[in-house]
């Protein structure tokens, strides 16, 4: 996670820990969250380990590790790591390794990029507290209809973004949304003949007619309304 809970934009990030599309998506996203800023736009990513890449979820287990021992940024760093290192970790490279082969590797990855301490870290590869973050983790992935990595969800709201998409391309989406809130923004009172829309706490819109009022998003026209 990068950015404020009060930021206007929302940018959640599903993504596979050993995904080739999730890795070619991350270099950008941290583009967008830098070029917006923690103000503007908080930036999550949730680890949603694919059964068909098999040290997925051991590496998903690294990744809560350590945010819990170093922090967010440091764990953005061991993302990083990983997805620069995928053929290693790959099913090819590790086909005849155990467990304890996957989590010795990762420890040297954790070290290097993030700074954990090793006897720590492989500690916490094994700790039942890690384990369970990460299948809630999962599940919650799960729950919000996520069967693919990268998938991304723009304050609440699923965005038909492509892996490949560039910082220009995601500012043609996020732009917009800034723009209307600026202009629309209310204190919560609106003319007479609109509805007003706390799409996000403190956050206010008025609802034109026929517009309905989304939370996390604001005010939407849909097809078919008169709007």
């Amino acid at each position: 996670m990068n950015g404020s809970s009060n930021s206007p934009i929302h940018l959640d990030v599903h993504m596979g820990p050993l995904c080739p599309d999730s890795a070619g998506a991350f270099p950008v996203l941290l583009q967008v969250a830098q070029h917006y800023g923690p103000a503007t736009l908080k930036l999550t990513l949730h680890m949603f380990p694919l059964p068909y890449h098999r040290q997925s979820y051991f590496t998903a287990i690294g990744a809560e590790v350590v945010k819990a021992q170093r922090g967010i940024a440091q764990t953005f760093n061991y993302i990083s790591a990983i997805y620069n290192d995928l053929e290693n970790l790959g099913n090819a490279k590790t086909y005849l390794m155990n467990a304890n082969d996957v989590n010795k590797m990762l420890t040297e990855i954790a070290t290097s990029s993030a700074g954990v301490n090793p006897v720590q870290f492989a500690m916490g590869l094994n700790d039942f507290a890690m384990e369970t973050n990460t299948r809630t983790a999962w599940k919650y992935s799960a729950s919000r209809g996520v069967a693919s990595t990268p998938t991304f969800f723009l304050n609440d709201v699923t965005v038909e973004a492509d892996p490949g998409w560039t910082l220009s391309e995601w500012q043609q989406v996020i732009d917009p949304l800034l723009k209307q809130g600026d202009f629309r923004s209310t204190n919560g009172t609106c003319p007479s003949g609109e509805i007003s829309c706390e799409y996000l706490p403190g956050k206010f819109q008025c609802c034109l007619k026929g517009e309905n009022c989304i939370p996390n998003v604001g005010c939407r026209c849909f097809r078919g309304n008169n709007c």
